[in-house]
């Protein structure tokens, strides 16, 4: 029985210390954190107000604004770190060589503002309000799927769901 080989070809990341690999790794190197105190919503209520924010995101570097409407924010840091990936490898996807190329990606959950801002839509307006673009919106495998359809990938396309 012979074994395939897997090879990862290229990195991307978006994360609280730095929005591509070069940021991230220069953060790390000086010892910087990204942990601070929470910007993006109001905390006041809570018991922590510290967390690990990604900050400095620009989205129009990679999604159209149309896109952008149609997903919930992971997908779009989830993106963005896939296609510094792609672009980091270097690889020419082919007719020949598509279907041997697959994105694997991995996140704990996601869609939580998509899916709040769409309960409250409903509590207010009816299951009417309900976008078209909800489940495709804030489920974990867009990101893996919508890389895959970017890049012309036909290779194995997986999301893992973890704790």
């Amino acid at each position: 029985m012979s074994r395939r080989r897997v090879v990862v070809t290229g990195l991307g990341i978006v994360c609280p210390i730095g929005n591509t690999v070069a940021e991230a790794w220069s953060s790390v190197l000086a010892g910087k954190s990204g942990i601070s105190r929470i910007t993006h919503f109001d905390a006041t209520a809570l018991s922590s107000q510290i967390a690990g924010e990604v900050k400095n995101f620009d989205v129009a570097a990679y999604l159209s604004p149309k896109e952008v409407r149609r997903m919930d924010r992971f997908i779009h840091l989830g993106l963005a770190a896939g296609i510094q990936a792609v672009k980091d490898s270097g690889i020419q996807v082919t007719e020949a060589n598509a279907t041997r190329i697959g994105v694997n990606i991995g996140s704990g959950i996601g869609g939580l503002p998509m899916i709040e801002d769409t309960h409250n839509d409903v509590l207010e307006g009816g299951p009417r309000k309900i976008s078209p673009f909800f489940i495709p919106g804030t489920i974990i495998n867009m990101i893996s799927g919508n890389l895959s359809i970017m890049h012309g990938l036909k290779g194995p396309n997986l999301a893992m769901v973890t704790a």
